[in-house]
């Protein structure tokens, strides 16, 4: 029987941008919403930051794939960015004007003073293209990405449907460093030329991924060199002054 890597992919995450790549036939939410609920139960922290969906709307879909949530999570925080006029206050959440990029760093940054080593996930970069010009989200998101990194955490974003060459979505993905295609069967991780293939399957409402010697292969996978660790260090201090983050 495989061995459950499960938790590998979710420690693999740390130090990297990861984005999950599907459709709308593929389980690729589902995927997510198991490794950051698995996150949330070994006792470490996420931070969400919430484009598309709020913070009710995401504690209502880890109910729905059976992974339940209580409002007052304590290792479950909120950026929320979203388009809307709920005025619900939901624990643990910090409020931010749509698309206002520095105001969401900023927020972030609170946040990973107090959770440094954090998986910060940007619930959806598909919306970001649509709202927004590509141009005006690079700079801030490289800056969030890098930022993240450097405090010993992972960014995990999510893209559910194929970007086609050229388009907005494409541009975005090339930020990323790791793309995790997702099909009905298996993952497909890449990292520049490496590539690493895993099968997954649910078992009620438990996520089974694995195969033989895999933990391995995804630890070397998603490795940082030296020198990568340290270009992220230059590219945070460089681009620190343009956010106007709290030097507290």
């Amino acid at each position: 029987m495989p061995k459950d890597i499960t938790d590998e992919l979710r420690n693999a995450l740390y130090g990297r941008s990861s984005v999950f790549v599907g459709s709308l036939d593929t389980p690729t939410e589902r995927i997510v919403y198991h490794v950051l609920y698995e996150t949330i139960r070994a006792g470490k922290t996420v931070i969400w930051i919430c484009i598309r969906d709020t913070p009710d709307t995401i504690f209502d879909k880890f109910s729905s794939y059976g992974l339940p949530l209580t409002l007052s999570e304590q290792k479950l925080w909120f950026v929320d960015a979203t388009i809307t006029d709920d005025s619900t206050v939901t624990p643990q959440t910090s409020r931010c004007t749509p698309l206002d990029y520095a105001s969401i760093i900023m927020e972030l940054g609170k946040l990973l003073k107090e959770n440094p080593v954090s998986l910060v996930m940007l619930d959806n970069i598909n919306i970001l293209a649509v709202l927004d010009r590509v141009e005006a989200i690079v700079r801030p998101l490289k800056y969030m990405d890098t930022k993240i990194r450097t405090a010993g955490g992972g960014f995990v974003t999510m893209l559910t449907n194929k970007a086609a060459k050229g388009s907005a979505e494409a541009e975005l993905l090339g930020l990323i460093d790791v793309i995790i295609n997702v099909d009905e069967e298996k993952i497909h991780a890449k990292v520049g030329s490496k590539g690493l293939s895993i099968p997954f399957y649910f078992k009620g409402n438990e996520l089974i991924l694995g195969s033989i010697d895999a933990d391995k292969d995804l630890r070397e996978l998603f490795s940082l060199t030296r020198e990568e660790k340290k270009m992220l260090e230059l590219e945070v201090e460089e681009k620190v002054h343009l956010y106007g983050e709290p030097t507290d």
